[in-house]
Protein backbone atom coordinates (compact mmCIF):
# COMPACT_ATOMS: atom_id res chain seq x y z
CA UNK A 1 0.00 0.00 0.00
CA UNK A 2 0.95 3.51 -0.21
CA UNK A 3 -0.17 6.94 1.86
CA UNK A 4 0.51 10.15 0.78
CA UNK A 5 -0.86 13.87 1.90
CA UNK A 6 -2.57 16.14 0.06
CA UNK A 7 -1.96 19.87 1.62
CA UNK A 8 -3.75 21.93 -1.33
CA UNK A 9 -7.45 22.23 -1.85
CA UNK A 10 -6.86 22.03 -5.98
CA UNK A 11 -4.73 18.83 -5.40
CA UNK A 12 -8.32 17.09 -4.02
CA UNK A 13 -9.74 16.26 -7.37
CA UNK A 14 -8.15 13.40 -8.26
CA UNK A 15 -9.57 12.04 -5.10
CA UNK A 16 -13.03 13.12 -5.19
CA UNK A 17 -15.31 10.39 -6.57
CA UNK A 18 -13.47 7.44 -4.39
CA UNK A 19 -13.52 9.60 -1.64
CA UNK A 20 -17.47 10.33 -2.15
CA UNK A 21 -18.21 6.67 -2.89
CA UNK A 22 -16.49 5.26 0.17
CA UNK A 23 -18.27 7.88 2.19
CA UNK A 24 -21.64 7.17 0.88
CA UNK A 25 -21.33 3.66 1.32
CA UNK A 26 -20.82 4.52 4.78
CA UNK A 27 -23.96 6.40 5.30
CA UNK A 28 -22.34 9.35 6.87
CA UNK A 29 -22.53 13.21 5.76
CA UNK A 30 -19.92 14.50 8.13
CA UNK A 31 -17.34 12.21 6.07
CA UNK A 32 -18.21 13.30 2.56
CA UNK A 33 -15.95 15.89 0.57
CA UNK A 34 -19.16 18.01 0.18
CA UNK A 35 -19.14 18.65 4.12
CA UNK A 36 -15.34 18.44 3.74
CA UNK A 37 -14.91 21.97 1.32
CA UNK A 38 -18.02 23.33 2.81
CA UNK A 39 -16.34 23.31 6.40
CA UNK A 40 -13.20 24.72 5.12
CA UNK A 41 -14.67 27.74 3.32
CA UNK A 42 -17.16 28.13 6.14
CA UNK A 43 -14.80 27.39 9.29
CA UNK A 44 -11.58 27.08 8.55
CA UNK A 45 -10.76 29.89 6.45
CA UNK A 46 -7.09 30.08 7.73
CA UNK A 47 -6.26 26.54 7.68
CA UNK A 48 -5.04 23.95 5.01
CA UNK A 49 -5.94 20.62 4.26
CA UNK A 50 -4.47 17.84 5.71
CA UNK A 51 -5.97 14.67 3.53
CA UNK A 52 -4.40 11.32 4.11
CA UNK A 53 -4.87 8.95 1.35
CA UNK A 54 -4.17 5.31 1.67
CA UNK A 55 -4.07 3.55 -1.79
CA UNK A 56 -3.89 -0.17 -2.14
CA UNK A 57 -0.92 -2.34 -4.26
CA UNK A 58 -3.90 -1.93 -7.63
CA UNK A 59 -3.89 2.08 -6.88
CA UNK A 60 -7.31 2.31 -5.58
CA UNK A 61 -7.80 4.25 -2.97
CA UNK A 62 -8.93 2.30 -0.07
CA UNK A 63 -8.90 4.81 2.82
CA UNK A 64 -9.03 8.18 3.44
CA UNK A 65 -8.35 10.27 6.63
CA UNK A 66 -9.71 13.94 5.41
CA UNK A 67 -8.44 16.50 8.00
CA UNK A 68 -7.25 20.27 8.28
CA UNK A 69 -4.37 21.65 9.75
CA UNK A 70 -5.22 24.22 11.54
CA UNK A 71 -2.72 27.39 13.07
CA UNK A 72 -2.60 27.74 17.01
CA UNK A 73 -1.86 30.42 19.20
CA UNK A 74 0.93 28.35 20.63
CA UNK A 75 2.54 28.11 17.63
CA UNK A 76 2.02 23.96 17.62
CA UNK A 77 0.20 21.81 15.42
CA UNK A 78 -3.44 21.17 15.74
CA UNK A 79 -4.99 18.45 13.38
CA UNK A 80 -9.04 18.30 13.05
CA UNK A 81 -11.95 16.79 11.52
CA UNK A 82 -13.17 19.75 9.60
CA UNK A 83 -16.43 20.98 11.41
CA UNK A 84 -16.22 18.93 14.40
CA UNK A 85 -18.52 21.22 16.94
CA UNK A 86 -21.60 21.34 14.29
CA UNK A 87 -21.24 17.21 13.08
CA UNK A 88 -21.99 13.93 15.14
CA UNK A 89 -19.57 11.33 14.59
CA UNK A 90 -16.53 10.97 11.92
CA UNK A 91 -13.93 8.09 10.86
CA UNK A 92 -12.17 6.96 8.90
CA UNK A 93 -13.88 7.07 5.02
CA UNK A 94 -13.02 3.60 4.56
CA UNK A 95 -15.19 0.13 5.02
CA UNK A 96 -15.69 -0.12 8.29
CA UNK A 97 -13.51 -3.79 8.47
CA UNK A 98 -10.59 -1.64 6.99
CA UNK A 99 -10.31 1.38 9.85
CA UNK A 100 -7.62 0.25 11.85
CA UNK A 101 -5.73 -0.54 8.87
CA UNK A 102 -5.94 2.56 7.42
CA UNK A 103 -5.12 4.48 10.78
CA UNK A 104 -2.60 2.44 10.85
CA UNK A 105 -0.96 3.23 7.66
CA UNK A 106 -1.59 6.85 7.44
CA UNK A 107 -0.86 8.22 11.21
CA UNK A 108 3.32 8.02 10.49
CA UNK A 109 2.91 9.61 7.21
CA UNK A 110 0.98 12.33 9.32
CA UNK A 111 3.71 12.86 11.61
CA UNK A 112 6.22 13.18 9.50
CA UNK A 113 4.14 15.70 7.62
CA UNK A 114 3.14 18.09 10.02
CA UNK A 115 5.48 16.87 12.94
CA UNK A 116 5.12 14.41 15.60
CA UNK A 117 4.79 17.11 18.42
CA UNK A 118 0.87 17.88 17.61
CA UNK A 119 -2.60 16.94 18.51
CA UNK A 120 -5.67 16.02 16.77
CA UNK A 121 -9.31 16.35 17.71
CA UNK A 122 -11.46 13.73 16.46
CA UNK A 123 -14.48 15.13 17.21
CA UNK A 124 -16.62 12.30 17.87
CA UNK A 125 -15.86 9.07 17.45
CA UNK A 126 -17.35 5.86 18.00
CA UNK A 127 -17.26 4.78 21.80
CA UNK A 128 -16.18 0.72 20.62
CA UNK A 129 -14.43 1.69 17.27
CA UNK A 130 -10.41 0.61 17.11
CA UNK A 131 -9.29 2.84 14.72
CA UNK A 132 -8.88 6.01 16.69
CA UNK A 133 -6.74 3.70 19.68
CA UNK A 134 -4.56 2.49 16.63
CA UNK A 135 -3.98 5.96 15.43
CA UNK A 136 -2.82 6.88 18.68
CA UNK A 137 -0.65 3.60 18.66
CA UNK A 138 0.79 3.73 15.72
CA UNK A 139 1.86 7.73 15.60
CA UNK A 140 5.26 8.05 16.39
CA UNK A 141 6.15 8.73 20.11
CA UNK A 142 2.58 7.72 20.85
CA UNK A 143 -0.56 10.17 21.99
CA UNK A 144 -2.20 10.13 24.47
CA UNK A 145 -6.09 9.46 24.18
CA UNK A 146 -7.99 12.00 25.84
CA UNK A 147 -11.90 11.23 25.36
CA UNK A 148 -15.00 12.71 26.91
CA UNK A 149 -18.04 11.16 28.81
CA UNK A 150 -20.46 9.24 26.22
CA UNK A 151 -23.13 10.58 24.55
CA UNK A 152 -26.10 8.86 22.92
CA UNK A 153 -26.63 9.00 19.13
CA UNK A 154 -30.44 6.97 18.64
CA UNK A 155 -31.78 5.79 15.33
CA UNK A 156 -34.49 3.67 13.86
CA UNK A 157 -33.69 0.33 12.10
CA UNK A 158 -36.05 0.79 8.79
CA UNK A 159 -34.93 -2.49 7.11
CA UNK A 160 -37.74 -4.34 5.86
CA UNK A 161 -40.29 -2.47 7.81
CA UNK A 162 -43.22 -0.76 5.87
CA UNK A 163 -44.74 2.41 7.71
CA UNK A 164 -47.90 0.25 9.37
CA UNK A 165 -45.55 -2.09 10.63
CA UNK A 166 -43.20 0.90 12.27
CA UNK A 167 -46.12 1.96 13.76
CA UNK A 168 -47.27 -1.04 15.33
CA UNK A 169 -43.56 -1.20 16.93
CA UNK A 170 -44.91 2.18 18.46
CA UNK A 171 -46.79 3.12 22.02
CA UNK A 172 -50.43 3.24 21.41
CA UNK A 173 -49.89 7.02 22.75
CA UNK A 174 -47.48 7.77 19.59
CA UNK A 175 -50.41 5.85 17.02
CA UNK A 176 -53.25 7.87 18.09
CA UNK A 177 -50.87 11.06 18.54
CA UNK A 178 -49.67 10.56 14.62
CA UNK A 179 -53.41 9.81 13.72
CA UNK A 180 -55.45 12.40 16.30
CA UNK A 181 -53.23 15.35 15.43
CA UNK A 182 -52.71 14.97 12.04
CA UNK A 183 -57.10 14.47 11.57
CA UNK A 184 -57.40 17.38 13.35
CA UNK A 185 -55.17 19.94 11.55
CA UNK A 186 -56.39 18.50 8.41
CA UNK A 187 -60.19 19.31 9.84
CA UNK A 188 -59.63 23.08 10.28
CA UNK A 189 -56.76 23.94 8.41
CA UNK A 190 -55.00 23.08 4.46
CA UNK A 191 -51.98 21.18 5.21
CA UNK A 192 -49.42 20.43 2.75
CA UNK A 193 -46.43 19.00 3.25
CA UNK A 194 -43.46 19.49 0.62
CA UNK A 195 -39.69 19.08 -0.21
CA UNK A 196 -37.37 21.68 -1.50
CA UNK A 197 -37.11 20.38 -5.09
CA UNK A 198 -35.03 23.58 -6.75
CA UNK A 199 -31.21 25.21 -5.76
CA UNK A 200 -33.75 28.13 -5.45
CA UNK A 201 -36.37 26.57 -2.84
CA UNK A 202 -33.35 25.17 -0.69
CA UNK A 203 -32.08 28.74 -0.28
CA UNK A 204 -35.26 30.10 0.35
CA UNK A 205 -36.46 26.72 2.45
CA UNK A 206 -33.32 26.45 4.54
CA UNK A 207 -33.74 30.47 5.95
CA UNK A 208 -37.25 29.23 6.97
CA UNK A 209 -36.12 26.82 8.58
CA UNK A 210 -33.24 29.02 10.88
CA UNK A 211 -36.43 31.63 11.17
CA UNK A 212 -38.70 28.62 12.54
CA UNK A 213 -35.70 27.23 14.84
CA UNK A 214 -35.31 30.56 16.27
CA UNK A 215 -38.72 30.39 17.19
CA UNK A 216 -38.21 26.98 18.40
CA UNK A 217 -35.67 27.98 20.62
CA UNK A 218 -36.61 31.38 21.87
CA UNK A 219 -38.29 30.83 25.35
CA UNK A 220 -35.53 27.88 25.82
CA UNK A 221 -32.40 28.07 28.04
CA UNK A 222 -30.24 26.05 25.93
CA UNK A 223 -28.54 26.89 22.49
CA UNK A 224 -28.86 25.48 19.28
CA UNK A 225 -26.33 24.01 17.27
CA UNK A 226 -27.19 25.92 14.25
CA UNK A 227 -27.81 29.39 16.20
CA UNK A 228 -24.29 30.88 15.08
CA UNK A 229 -23.46 32.76 11.95
CA UNK A 230 -21.11 30.93 11.14
CA UNK A 231 -22.87 27.30 11.40
CA UNK A 232 -25.55 28.48 9.54
CA UNK A 233 -23.14 29.72 6.49
CA UNK A 234 -21.55 26.20 6.58
CA UNK A 235 -24.96 24.45 6.29
CA UNK A 236 -25.94 27.01 3.32
CA UNK A 237 -23.14 25.69 1.68
CA UNK A 238 -23.10 21.71 2.66
CA UNK A 239 -27.25 22.00 1.55
CA UNK A 240 -26.70 23.18 -1.72
CA UNK A 241 -23.66 21.08 -2.17
CA UNK A 242 -25.55 18.09 -1.30
CA UNK A 243 -28.56 19.42 -3.43
CA UNK A 244 -26.50 18.64 -5.75
CA UNK A 245 -25.67 15.01 -5.06
CA UNK A 246 -29.27 14.26 -4.71
CA UNK A 247 -28.51 13.92 -0.56
CA UNK A 248 -30.35 16.98 0.51
CA UNK A 249 -33.72 16.26 2.12
CA UNK A 250 -35.57 19.47 3.20
CA UNK A 251 -39.16 19.47 4.63
CA UNK A 252 -41.86 21.97 5.13
CA UNK A 253 -44.94 21.43 6.76
CA UNK A 254 -47.35 24.40 5.48
CA UNK A 255 -50.40 25.30 6.96
CA UNK A 256 -52.80 27.29 5.22
CA UNK A 257 -49.75 28.26 2.68
CA UNK A 258 -47.45 29.56 5.45
CA UNK A 259 -44.46 27.65 6.85
CA UNK A 260 -45.82 25.75 10.51
CA UNK A 261 -42.50 23.26 10.65
CA UNK A 262 -39.32 22.53 8.91
CA UNK A 263 -37.32 19.86 8.67
CA UNK A 264 -33.77 19.50 7.41
CA UNK A 265 -31.18 16.40 7.20
CA UNK A 266 -30.01 14.09 4.38
CA UNK A 267 -30.26 10.68 3.07
CA UNK A 268 -26.89 9.22 2.12
CA UNK A 269 -25.97 5.56 1.13
CA UNK A 270 -29.22 3.74 2.70
CA UNK A 271 -29.45 6.39 6.01
CA UNK A 272 -31.99 9.25 6.19
CA UNK A 273 -30.36 11.54 8.91
CA UNK A 274 -32.20 13.68 10.62
CA UNK A 275 -30.28 16.90 11.74
CA UNK A 276 -32.15 19.93 12.47
CA UNK A 277 -35.80 21.54 12.75
CA UNK A 278 -37.79 24.09 13.79
CA UNK A 279 -41.85 25.35 14.22
CA UNK A 280 -43.71 27.90 14.73
CA UNK A 281 -44.56 27.54 18.78
CA UNK A 282 -48.35 29.06 17.62
CA UNK A 283 -48.80 25.57 16.06
CA UNK A 284 -48.06 23.92 18.96
CA UNK A 285 -51.16 22.33 20.17
CA UNK A 286 -51.55 20.48 16.63
CA UNK A 287 -47.89 18.98 17.69
CA UNK A 288 -46.21 20.25 14.20
CA UNK A 289 -42.67 19.40 14.99
CA UNK A 290 -44.05 16.06 15.91
CA UNK A 291 -46.12 15.18 12.95
CA UNK A 292 -43.33 16.87 10.11
CA UNK A 293 -40.88 14.27 12.02
CA UNK A 294 -43.14 11.16 11.99
CA UNK A 295 -43.94 12.09 8.00
CA UNK A 296 -39.94 12.40 7.25
CA UNK A 297 -39.75 8.29 8.81
CA UNK A 298 -42.48 7.55 6.31
CA UNK A 299 -40.88 9.19 3.54
CA UNK A 300 -37.42 7.45 4.86
CA UNK A 301 -39.48 3.68 4.53
CA UNK A 302 -41.13 4.91 1.33
CA UNK A 303 -37.48 5.56 -0.21
CA UNK A 304 -36.24 2.03 0.80
CA UNK A 305 -33.83 4.01 3.81
CA UNK A 306 -32.11 0.71 5.79
CA UNK A 307 -31.79 3.20 8.82
CA UNK A 308 -33.01 6.64 9.79
CA UNK A 309 -30.75 8.49 11.85
CA UNK A 310 -31.10 10.21 14.60
CA UNK A 311 -27.80 11.90 15.66
CA UNK A 312 -27.10 12.73 18.66
CA UNK A 313 -28.79 13.56 21.85
CA UNK A 314 -30.57 11.90 24.59
CA UNK A 315 -33.68 14.64 23.81
CA UNK A 316 -37.03 12.08 24.92
CA UNK A 317 -38.60 13.27 21.39
CA UNK A 318 -35.76 11.24 20.02
CA UNK A 319 -36.19 8.34 22.24
CA UNK A 320 -40.19 8.28 21.04
CA UNK A 321 -39.10 7.54 17.75
CA UNK A 322 -35.74 5.62 18.04
CA UNK A 323 -35.42 1.55 18.04
CA UNK A 324 -31.74 2.03 19.15
CA UNK A 325 -28.88 3.59 19.80
CA UNK A 326 -25.11 3.78 19.48
CA UNK A 327 -22.68 5.64 21.91
CA UNK A 328 -20.14 8.22 21.04
CA UNK A 329 -17.41 10.07 22.80
CA UNK A 330 -15.66 13.31 21.68
CA UNK A 331 -11.53 12.51 21.59
CA UNK A 332 -8.37 14.73 21.77
CA UNK A 333 -5.10 13.19 20.98
CA UNK A 334 -2.13 14.67 22.47
CA UNK A 335 1.33 14.18 23.89
CA UNK A 336 1.28 12.68 26.59
CA UNK A 337 2.70 15.60 28.74
CA UNK A 338 0.93 18.46 27.44
CA UNK A 339 -1.13 21.90 28.60
CA UNK A 340 -3.56 20.49 25.81
CA UNK A 341 -4.17 16.85 27.21
CA UNK A 342 -4.70 19.10 31.09
CA UNK A 343 -7.16 21.02 29.49
CA UNK A 344 -9.21 18.30 27.94
CA UNK A 345 -9.06 15.74 31.22
CA UNK A 346 -10.18 19.02 33.36
CA UNK A 347 -13.11 19.67 30.88
CA UNK A 348 -14.13 15.70 30.95
CA UNK A 349 -13.88 15.93 34.84
CA UNK A 350 -16.06 19.37 34.41
CA UNK A 351 -18.76 17.69 31.83
CA UNK A 352 -19.01 14.26 34.22
CA UNK A 353 -19.51 16.94 36.95
CA UNK A 354 -22.51 18.99 35.21
CA UNK A 355 -24.11 15.45 33.52
CA UNK A 356 -24.57 14.42 37.11
CA UNK A 357 -26.94 17.29 37.68
CA UNK A 358 -30.37 17.53 36.98
CA UNK A 359 -32.04 18.33 33.54
CA UNK A 360 -33.14 21.62 34.59
CA UNK A 361 -29.66 22.70 35.85
CA UNK A 362 -28.00 21.39 32.84
CA UNK A 363 -30.11 23.48 30.72
CA UNK A 364 -29.54 26.72 33.23
CA UNK A 365 -25.36 25.93 32.44
CA UNK A 366 -25.63 25.60 28.88
CA UNK A 367 -27.88 29.21 28.85
CA UNK A 368 -25.04 31.10 30.56
CA UNK A 369 -22.56 29.52 28.97
CA UNK A 370 -24.18 30.53 25.38
CA UNK A 371 -24.76 34.40 27.01
CA UNK A 372 -21.43 34.58 28.07
CA UNK A 373 -19.98 33.05 24.91
CA UNK A 374 -22.50 36.21 23.19
CA UNK A 375 -21.09 38.95 25.06
CA UNK A 376 -17.81 37.84 24.45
Amino acid sequence: MSVEVIDKADDLAPVLDAWRRLAAARGNAFVTPEWYLAALKALHGSAVPAVAVMRGSDGEVRGILPLVDCPSKSGSRLLSFPGTRFADIFHPVAEQHDEVEVAAAVAPVLARHVGARCRLDLGRVGVGAGWWRELAQAWPDRLTVVPQPEDALPYVALEGLDWQEYLASRSGQFRNQVKRKRRSLERDHEVRVRRSDTAEEVTSDLDTLFKLHDARWDDRPGVSSIARAEARQLHREFAAAAHERGWLRLYLLEVDGVAAAAWYGWYVGDRFSYYQAGFEPAWSRYSVGFLLLAETVREAIAEGAAEYDLLVGDEAFKARFATGERLGTSVLLAPPISRSRLAATAKRVARSGVRALPQSARERIRGLRHRVRSSG
